[in-house]
């Protein structure tokens, strides 16, 4: 069994090629706002999943999916009881979008390769480190929303039609507590760095920001009264470079918690 971090891709996809605004603020933009924010206890489990039948051609997939946390805080995937039918070496990614039952080729804006299993594995549990507090999704990882089997890479040729056949999938279903219970997203207005359109929902709150060109960042963040911390926790699809302090004109930014 072969085990290993490996950031496949994240970014956020738009038309066009973004131009770059540079941002007058630092990476942090100032602490975020002192909101409470609870901790999950080491042996927490944070998310649950199991495989789905897919009609592969490689046979019937089974096994569950967690998402917990170790005793020092770091999340991990831990897999019980997975049987591949062909036998043959998988990977693991996760993605931020959520999978119909037979898709059979992940094609995401955000995934996470987590390691390979080779043929002939152990059974037993089978654990991956994800990231701490200060990691992917600025320690809220509950916008991942399916643990992906693929077929490990081979010498052949990659199907460039195809180039990451799924095997299997597990949706995960989270059970954890607001991770940010202060984050409260108002419009001030329009402000030197922060000139874009806003996007409002039926009760009148923003709900997205496309940035226009000379904005930066923080300027965003305090027109809509949040630290630069919690846009970038409100845009997790910006990993795996979250400290980017970057806005790109036309760039669409989430503003809304039920949209993360």
């Amino acid at each position: 069994m072969a085990l290993g971090i490996l950031l496949l891709a994240g970014c956020s996809a738009d038309a066009g090629t973004p131009v770059p605004s540079p941002n007058a603020g630092g990476p942090q933009g100032g602490a975020a706002l002192d909101d409470a924010r609870p901790v999950l206890a080491p042996g927490t489990t944070a998310a649950t999943g199991a495989f789905v039948d897919t009609g592969a051609a490689s046979g019937a997939i089974t096994g569950s999916v967690a998402i917990t946390v170790d005793d020092e805080g770091i999340f991990q995937l831990v897999v019980t009881d997975l049987s591949v039918a062909d036998g043959l070496a998988t990977q693991f990614t996760l993605t931020a979008d959520s999978l119909s039952p037979d898709e059979a080729c992940l094609d995401s804006d955000w995934r996470f390769g987590l390691g390979q299993v080779d043929a002939g594995h152990d059974p037993a549990a089978l654990v991956f480190p994800i990231g701490g507090s200060d990691g992917i999704g600025q320690g809220d990882l509950s916008f991942i929303r399916e643990v992906v089997l693929t077929r490990a890479p081979s010498s052949g040729t990659a199907d460039k039609a195809c180039p990451i056949p799924i095997v299997s999938h597990a949706p995960l279903v989270w059970s954890i507590p607001d991770m940010r219970p202060g984050l409260d997203v108002e419009d001030s207005g329009a402000t030197a760095g922060a000139m874009g359109i806003v996007t409002i929902d039926s009760d009148d709150k923003p709900i997205a920001y496309t940035v226009a060109q000379g904005d930066t960042l923080s300027a965003i963040a305090q027109r809509f009264g949040i630290a630069l911390d919690d846009l970038f926790y409100l845009n997790p699809r910006r990993s795996p470079n979250p400290e980017d302090a970057q806005a790109f004109t036309g760039e669409v930014l989430n503003l809304s918690r039920g949209n993360r």
